[in-house]
C-alpha cells in the first residue's frame, strides 16, 4: 500500500501530529510506503517516510489552507497513491482522522452570527463540508465515542463512512520513577507540601486555559497559596500571564513551555485538569488517569466518558459554569476520593483496547486501499409503521445482513425511535399535501440519493409485489424458526388482555374492533366506522375502535358524526399484536 497523509502543521508537542507519528510508525513496520504532504512543519522529518512540505503563500492562515490543498491535490495527481488521508479536513480526501470537533456546530453555537458572512467562515465550512457531505466518499476515522452524532444531524452523513476506534495511548506515560517526579518538582520549585495542577495542551484558548486560571484563582486562601499550576504546551502565553495578574494568581502559575519528559510530569503532579472549550478526545486526560494522576475535565472533552467509567477523576458537566468548575477543582485537589481515583485511573492502563489506535487505522487503511469494505445494502421502507404487518420481517432481515457482515441503511418516510444498534436510519427530507405526491417524491429522493450514493444491494420493501430486492443478493431471516415464515410469537401473553383494554379505556362490556396497518384507510377504516354507525343506538355505544396505524387528519370528527365520539383510538406506535390482543374482533376491509 502507497498511503499519503496530509496535515496542516507538524509541530512535535501536537495531539495530531503525535497521532500520526504512531500511524506512520505503524504503517511501515508493515512494510507500506509513506508520504507526508505539510504546510508547516517543525522538528526532524519521520524516517522512513517520504515528506513533502508545501509551503503555499498568504498572509491568512484559511488562504495558506486553501492553496496547500490545492499544491496536494496537483502533487498527488502527478505522483498517484492508494490512499490520501487527512489528519484536517479538506477537499480531495479518501479517510479523513477525525481529530477536531465540528466546525459548522462552533460557528452556529459559539460565535455571533456575522462571523458566518467572514471568508474565514466559508473556508473552513467548505472544507468540512467537502468531508462530511452526505454524498462524498470521504471514510472517516472518529476517535471518541459518539462523535459522529453531530456530523450526522448536520451533514446527514451515511453511519457507514464512520469507523470509530479506541484511543492510542502512550503506555511509558505511567513510567517515571518517583526520583524523576521529585527532581521535577524541584527544578520547577515546587515544595513537598504544596499542590501541583497540571495543565497540558498547546491550544491554551481552545483546552480553556482561563477556566483554569480562573478555578485556582476561586480555591479558598488556605489552599490557594498550597497550589502551583504547571503550564505545560506551546502557544501564546503573553494574554494568559495578564489574566492570572488580574486574577491575583500569578504567583501560583508558571509557564514551561512545550516538554518531552510527560512522563516525568504526570510523575511529579498531583492533579490534572482539562477545561477545555472544544476537544475531541483529550489524550492528556487518559494518559494522567493511567499513570495515576486524578483528572478533572469537562464533559465536551471525547475521552471524559472513560474517565467517569474508571472512576479516574471529575467531569464538570455541560453546559458549563465557572462556579460548578470551581467547586469540583476545589474537590479534586482536597477530597477523601482521590487515592480511589488514583486506582481507577491505573486500572485504565491495563486496558490493552486504549492503545490499540494506531493498528486498527492501519487495518482500516489497508482494508480501503484493498477495497474490501463491507457491501452496503439499502431498504426502502418509506410507509414504515410498526402496526403494518409488510413491514414486519423488515429489522430481521437488516439484522441478518448485519450478521453477515454487510452495512445497511433504511429508508424512512418519518422516523420517531432511537436507531437500532448498528443500522443507519435515514428519514427522508420529502413532504407533499397528497399521499400519491408525496409517495412519489420521497421515492425520486431516494433513487437520487442511490445514485449518488451507489448500494450493493437495494430491497424495495414498499414494493406491491414480491420482495423488490435488486443485485441478486440473498438475504434470510426468520423472527423465530420454529415458526412458519413471516410470523412472530406473539408479544402479549393472552393473561393481560383486560391489562390492555383498561389501558385504552375500555370495559369489560365493550364490543372492540381492531384493525392494523400503516395506512388506516387503505385497511377500510371508514368503512368500519360507517357500519358501526348504523348500529342500533343500545349496541353502537357499547363498540369502539382500536386501530394501530395512521390516519389523515381529515377523519378527527368521524366519531363525532357517526356518535363514537371517544370510542375511536388510533395510535400509529401502537404494535398489532397489542390491538388484536385487546380486541373482541378483527376486520381489515381492504
Amino acid at each position: 500500500m502507497h498511503v499519503a497523509f496530509a496535515i496542516f502543521k507538524f509541530f512535535p508537542h501536537g495531539g495530531s501530529a503525535r497521532d500520526l507519528v504512531k500511524i506512520v510508525s505503524r504503517c511501515l513496520e508493515r512494510g507500506h510506503d509513506v508520504r507526508i504532504y505539510a504546510l508547516e512543519w517543525q522538528g526532524a522529518p519521520l524516517n522512513g517516510a517520504e515528506t513533502i512540505v508545501l509551503a503555499a503563500a498568504g498572509v491568512r492562515s484559511h488562504v495558506r489552507q486553501r492553496r496547500f490543498a490545492g499544491l496536494v491535490a496537483d502533487h498527488v495527481a502527478r505522483h498517484p497513491v492508494d490512499l490520501v488521508v487527512g489528519m484536517n479536513k479538506m477537499p480531495g480526501l479518501d479517510v479523513y482522522y477525525a481529530a477536531d470537533s465540528c466546525f459548522e456546530q462552533k460557528a452556529r453555537t459559539q460565535r455571533p452570527w456575522p462571523y458566518r458572512l467572514t471568508a474565514r467562515y466559508r473556508h473552513y465550512a467548505e472544507f468540512e463540508r467537502a468531508a462530511f457531505a452526505e454524498h462524498g466518499r470521504t471514510r472517516i476515522l472518529t476517535i471518541a465515542p459518539d462523535q459522529d452524532a453531530v456530523f450526522k444531524a448536520i451533514y446527514r452523513t451515511p453511519a457507514h463512512r464512520f469507523h470509530p476506534f479506541p484511543p492510542g495511548i502512550e503506555l511509558d506515560r505511567g513510567s517515571a520513577t518517583a526520583e524523576a517526579g521529585r527532581a521535577l518538582r524541584s527544578e520547577l520549585g515546587v515544595a513537598a507540601a504544596d499542590i501541583l495542577l497540571l495543565f497540558v495542551g498547546s491550544g491554551f484558548v481552545k483546552k480553556g486555559l482561563d477556566r483554569a486560571l480562573a478555578g485556582v484563582g476561586a480555591l479558598p486562601r488556605e489552599v490557594r497559596e498550597r497550589v502551583r499550576l504547571v503550564v505545560v504546551g506551546d502557544d501564546r502565553a503573553a494574554r494568559f500571564k495578564r489574566l492570572a495578574q488580574r486574577l491575583g494568581v500569578a504567583s501560583r502559575v508558571q509557564f514551561v513551555g512545550g516538554r518531552d519528559d510527560l512522563a516525568a510530569c504526570y510523575r511529579a503532579a498531583d492533579a490534572l485538569v482539562l477545561p477545555a472549550y472544544d476537544e475531541a478526545g483529550g489524550m492528556v486526560i487518559l494518559e494522567a488517569a493511567s499513570a495515576g494522576v486524578p483528572v478533572l475535565a469537562t464533559a465536551n472533552c471525547g475521552y471524559a466518558s472513560y474517565l467517569e467509567e474508571a472512576n479516574a477523576g471529575i467531569v464538570t458537566p455541560e453546559p458549563f459554569e465557572q462556579a460548578c468548575f470551581d467547586a469540583d477543582l476545589l474537590r479534586l485537589l482536597t477530597a477523601d476520593e482521590r487515592d480511589a481515583w488514583c486506582q481507577g485511573g491505573r486500572r485504565l492502563a491495563t486496558n490493552d483496547c486504549l492503545s490499540a489506535m494506531a493498528p486498527r487505522a492501519v487495518e482500516l487503511l489497508e482494508t480501503f486501499a484493498a477495497g474490501c469494505e463491507p457491501p452496503l445494502v439499502c431498504f426502502s421502507a418509506l410507509d414504515h409503521s410498526k402496526a403494518d404487518p409488510k413491514y414486519r420481517s423488515l429489522f430481521p432481515v437488516a439484522h441478518a445482513c448485519q450478521r453477515r457482515g454487510m452495512e445497511v441503511r433504511v429508508f424512512v418516510g418519518r422516523w420517531r425511535d432511537p436507531s437500532p444498534a448498528g443500522i443507519d436510519i435515514v428519514a427522508v427530507p420529502v413532504t407533499a399535501l397528497g399521499r400519491a405526491a408525496r409517495r412519489r417524491r420521497r421515492r425520486d429522493w431516494v433513487a437520487e440519493c442511490l445514485r449518488l450514493s451507489p448500494a450493493g444491494y437495494f430491497v424495495d420493501v414498499d414494493a406491491r409485489s414480491g420482495s423488490g430486492i435488486e443485485a441478486g443478493t440473498e438475504v434470510d431471516a426468520k423472527a423465530d424458526p420454529r415458526l412458519p415464515p413471516g410470523l412472530e410469537r406473539a408479544r402479549n401473553p393472552p393473561g393481560i388482555r383486560n391489562a390492555l383494554r383498561e389501558e385504552h379505556g375500555f370495559t369489560a362490556r365493550t364490543i372492540v374492533f381492531a384493525m392494523a396497518g400503516g395506512d388506516l384507510v387503505e385497511h377500510g377504516i371508514e368503512r368500519l366506522l360507517m357500519a358501526l354507525g348504523r348500529l342500533p343506538e343500545a349496541l353502537r355505544d357499547r363498540c369502539a375502535v382500536l386501530a394501530a396505524g395512521r390516519l389523515a387528519r381529515g377523519f378527527g370528527t368521524a366519531g363525532r358524526v357517526l356518535k363514537l365520539d371517544g370510542r375511536i383510538v388510533v395510535l400509529d406506535e401502537l404494535p398489532a399484536l397489542d390491538a388484536i390482543a385487546a380486541a373482541d374482533a378483527f376486520v381489515d376491509l381492504p
